[in-house]
């Protein structure tokens, strides 16, 4: 039986070797047993909340001047409720701050890498045609399904749309794609892996991808949409473990994917 170091977790997580001093539980929890696991689990949920909390605070003000109707279908509004997705990572920084371990733990490290960077576009083309191979298929399956897709009226005039859409790139890099690799990568699928680890698990790399990629598609709350997100949820899960839970490749990847797909909606209108 090969044992552990009881700091392996951390000590995977270096990226450079040199001379420096290693503090046990730094960069990364030392243990993953259920109760700190379960924890995990709650911030998730909780974070999921917080989100759906702070829509409804940022939708108020907007109903009172274009109404319900108005705040889902506007696409100036929609951008502004992406800001909701922040959310999603208040428990997630929380727990970061008491445990008094670091940043890298969630994944923000090597956020500048040009090999991650270059990686993550790569997966967000395979996500984005996985993503239209299955469109397809699913609309020849379901008909009708996909006509309501566009649910919001693009702006006018050429100049509008082209400022909707290179916000909502942004959007969806910066904001929607980050916050939401944060969660499900950085932070949930890594301690998943480390309890299934520690639970003496040979696949425990595969159980952590198979189930944290379920519940990214669950936690959408898109019954039709639950096995496109599975899918593209295994791309950016695969694509996290590869790069040591470095975050920076799939936020990209999920970015491209999430706005890609508007921008074609937009040129097929």
């Amino acid at each position: 039986m090969v044992i552990d170091e009881p700091d392996a977790y951390a000590l995977e997580d270096i990226d450079e070797v040199g001379i420096g001093i290693f503090e046990p539980g730094s960069h990364l929890e030392r243990s993953m047993d259920w109760a700190r696991f379960s924890h995990v689990l709650f911030l998730v949920v909780t974070g999921w909340v917080m989100m759906f909390v702070l829509t409804i605070i940022i939708m108020i003000p907007m109903i009172g001047v274009i109404g319900l109707i108005g705040v889902l279908t506007n696409p100036w509004a929609l951008i502004i409720l992406t800001l909701a997705e922040f959310g999603f990572v208040i428990p997630i920084y929380r727990y970061v701050k008491k445990e008094g371990i670091s940043f890298r733990s969630i994944g923000l490290k090597n956020m500048l890498s040009l090999k991650d960077i270059a990686l993550g576009i790569v997966v967000g083309f395979l996500m984005l045609a996985a993503n239209l191979v299955i469109s397809y298929f699913m609309a020849q399956l379901i008909p009708g399904l996909g006509e309501d897709e566009q649910f919001f009226f693009p702006p006018s005039s050429e100049i509008e749309k082209l400022i909707w859409v290179s916000l909502w790139t942004v959007a969806m890099f910066a904001i929607v794609g980050l916050s939401e690799e944060i969660v499900f990568r950085g932070f949930l699928q890594r301690r998943m892996e480390m309890y299934y680890r520690e639970k003496g698990s040979k696949n425990y790399k595969l159980r952590a991808l198979v189930i944290t990629s379920f519940i990214f598609a669950a936690i959408h709350l898109d019954i039709i949409g639950l096995f496109t997100r599975f899918v593209l949820g295994l791309f950016l899960g695969y694509l996290a473990q590869k790069r040591n839970y470095s975050i920076i490749g799939p936020t990209v990847a999920h970015g491209i994917n999430n706005s890609v797909v508007v921008i074609l909606a937009l040129l097929l209108t």
